[in-house]
């Protein structure tokens, strides 16, 4: 009888609700996929990356009404002003178009790269078009030395040329032509 009382009374200890005293409450299992803190710091972390979010959108708004306030408005004179130079800059040209081209022996030679693709492309090489008598400045661009290069330099520049252009590997007659016309000028005196 006193090992079933004990029973009884062991029985009783977990079957009692919580408001009554430890000794006399029924222990009970409860599983949780987490406990309440862990919710609690998660949801925080979501209101707070909401938080920043939107900030970070309102500053990035105010930042471009800033800049939309700060551009300058386009005055219909400046407008003006620039339809009239864009006119005359295409009648000059036009009219450019139109003359005749006056070249001399003398004079200077325009050149294209630069005109086309804006200073210093295509400078390094020659602009073509030869006199009528070859002038040793002519034949130094020809050959890519300074008109006062020795003679070694002058063959040797003469040589390359003329590796690259023979006229038995595809190159040019002509252009073989004034390459030596332009090594015999430079050559001679030397």
């Amino acid at each position: 009888a006193v090992h079933s009382s004990s029973l009884l009374a062991s029985s009783s200890q977990f079957s009692s609700p919580l408001w009554q005293p430890q000794h006399q409450r029924q222990q009970v299992s409860q599983y949780h996929t987490s406990t309440r803190q862990d919710r609690a710091a998660a949801i925080m972390l979501g209101f707070g990356c909401l938080a920043a979010v939107s900030f970070a959108g309102a500053q990035g708004v105010k930042a471009y009404n800033e800049w939309k306030a700060s551009i300058p408005e386009v005055d219909e004179e400046a407008e003006k002003q620039q339809q009239a130079a864009e006119q005359e800059k295409a009648q000059q040209q036009q009219q450019a178009k139109s003359e005749p081209k006056k070249e001399t022996a003398s004079g200077s030679r325009e050149n294209v790269f630069k005109e086309w693709f804006g200073v210093g492309v295509g400078s390094k090489y020659y602009e073509g078009g030869f006199e009528d008598s070859m002038t040793r400045r002519e034949a130094a661009l020809i050959l890519g030395v300074r008109e006062s290069s020795p003679a070694s330099r002058i063959k040797d520049a003469h040589r390359k040329l003329l590796i690259l252009n023979h006229p038995d590997t595809g190159g040019s007659t002509y252009m073989a032509g004034k390459i030596n016309e332009a090594k015999e000028l430079l050559m001679k005196g030397k």
